[in-house]
């Protein structure tokens, strides 16, 4: 799902809960060459990680389905003939050769390709039995040789010279099929749609909206369309441009680890009148037509705050560094709250694992497949993941930063082989003046601190054993780190120390020392021993 189609949801769900309305989900399958499940699934995926639930659609009950078109094409059908019936539309038996052809004379002489409304003018009872002979048609809409004017909530009166642009258009297909504009009228009036609010990309075509509307006799909604969305460098946000892939398919967002509450806080401020570009990264500057936009803000605020009125008609510039703040913001936040639940757990009964703590673990469990998390969903785990979170707030922007190589942190899912911790202290004290036995009495100096009660004086004590067993820091913390996690570069030891769980720290540090042990007391064989 496009990052777009995700902002036009949450405007279309904002809207409709902040009039009691219902926000319905449609599926548009009509054109079966391009329509593929994984588009419908991703769809679908999409909007329930976002939270974005529909009241109607394809997944839930509602006096308006079937949700999805390709399953309506007897109502498309049935309105199309009665178009025919009633001298508003016709069929069309100009082949693809003929069209391609007139279109690229049309292009030669320099003017706008359209339809030249051939078979306009063809009587009525030939058409007919050339459509009974089963000779290949399709159905186009007579337009009318006027100006169309478009009423928009955001781009105000719009007017469009219907004819001229494109002359009669198609309304169904070949295959039966409806084309969109059909399709779209036809459900909207059906499913007693009130408020239409698309991306602008649509305005050009809501003309033929109209024409259909007027000829059918049919209320005409209301119309409300959304400027495009923009890359940094002004461009049209498409599948090639860089900053696509990192944020304008939802799901890279996921496999990011981006919070969905922090995706619609960053979407709300392109589109509800501010530009995300004009402030660069700094999110306390942004501010809204009558209100101050800020990274906190949750969906409730954004139903109070939200109004069809503020959008501006400027294409809007996405920010990713904006969207990594507002990740970072409520990541911290989330974490906090997390804490807070778990210190004050509800009836055991009704305890329900706190948002940002389920979320880790799936993502977790779904990215390290081979590590050693405790993955059980107990309170004591929730508490034990939620501990380590509350820690790295001011570390974390997105979820991936929990387990990339870069971050320093996979030690924390992964445990380290205690051999390869043992064989590289070994290797690192080969050039130094540091004893095999300082070593393992400064791991063991350690685990003595570690199984100390809980103390803000960590650094304190730690400095103690390097200065009582007469060893350098810089080189005490290398070894001790080597023996944590694997790796002689990563976080602060104490930080270490703490975000691994005392237990935990202790259980890697006995075993380096026992690898340690075997290594240094195992005979080496000479080769040339029979």
């Amino acid at each position: 799902m496009h990052i777009g189609g995700l902002r036009t949801a949450l405007m279309n769900k904002l809207f409709a809960v902040q009039n009691s309305g219902v926000f319905v989900l449609r599926i548009e399958d009509t054109d079966q060459n391009r329509c593929v499940k994984e588009a419908f699934d991703d769809i679908l995926n999409s909007l329930k990680w976002a939270g974005i639930s529909a009241d109607e659609g394809p997944l839930s009950t509602g006096k308006h389905g079937p949700y999805i078109q390709s399953e309506r094409k007897a109502v498309y059908v049935a309105v199309a003939k009665s178009l025919v019936g009633s001298g508003l539309a016709y069929p069309c038996f100009c082949s693809h050769d003929r069209l391609e052809l007139l279109r690229n004379e049309q292009r030669r002489r320099g003017e706008t390709p359209r339809y030249d409304n051939r078979c306009r003018n063809v009587p009525h009872v030939t058409a007919l039995s050339r459509m009974n002979s089963g000779e290949p048609h399709t159905i186009r809409f007579k337009v009318p040789n006027q100006r169309t004017t478009v009423s928009d909530v955001v781009f105000g009166e719009v007017t469009f010279e219907t004819q001229d642009t494109e002359g009669d258009f198609i309304i169904l297909k070949s295959d039966g099929m409806p084309v969109y504009h059909l399709a779209n009228v036809v459900d909207d009036h059906f499913m007693e749609i009130t408020h239409v609010i698309r991306g602008v990309e649509w305005l050009s075509s809501t003309p033929k909206h109209l024409l259909l509307y007027q000829a059918l006799h049919w209320p005409i909604p209301q119309f409300a369309h959304l400027p495009l969305l923009l890359s940094s460098s002004g461009g049209k946000l498409s599948k090639r441009d860089p900053e696509f892939a990192q944020v304008g398919q939802v799901r890279n967002l996921i496999a990011t680890g981006f919070l969905p509450s922090a995706v619609l806080t960053w979407l709300s401020s392109v589109g509800f009148g501010a530009n995300s570009a004009s402030q660069g990264t700094d999110a306390s500057s942004v501010k809204q037509a009558g209100h101050h936009w800020s990274p906190t803000l949750q969906f409730s605020d954004l139903v109070s705050q939200f109004s069809l009125t503020r959008i501006r008609r400027q294409n809007v510039t996405i920010s990713p560094d904006l969207l990594r703040i507002c990740n970072r913001v409520h990541f911290n936040l989330m974490a906090e709250q997390a804490m807070t639940e778990l210190s004050n757990p509800k009836n055991s009964e009704d305890y329900k694992t706190p948002e940002l703590v389920s979320r880790v673990r799936d993502y977790l469990e779904s990215n390290l497949p081979g590590s050693h998390f405790n993955s059980s969903h107990d309170l004591d785990a929730d508490r034990t993941l939620a501990e380590k979170l509350l820690l790295l707030k001011g570390r974390i922007t997105c979820f991936s930063d929990l387990i990339s190589a870069e971050s320093g942190l996979r030690f924390l899912w992964l445990k380290p082989e205690p051999g390869a911790c043992a064989s590289k202290i070994l290797s690192l004290i080969e050039s130094s003046s540091i004893g095999l036995d300082d070593v393992v009495l400064l791991l063991n100096e350690c685990i003595g601190v570690l199984s100390l009660p809980p103390s803000d004086d960590l650094t304190k004590h730690v400095k103690s054993v390097c200065h009582r067993l007469r060893i350098g820091q810089h080189i005490a913390m290398r070894i001790l780190r080597l023996g944590l996690t694997e790796h002689e570069v990563g976080p602060p030891v104490v930080e270490i120390f703490r975000l691994l769980s005392p237990y935990e720290a202790i259980s890697r540090l006995r075993a380096t020392i026992d690898e340690i042990d075997r290594i240094t007391k195992t005979p080496l064989c000479n080769e040339f021993d029979s």
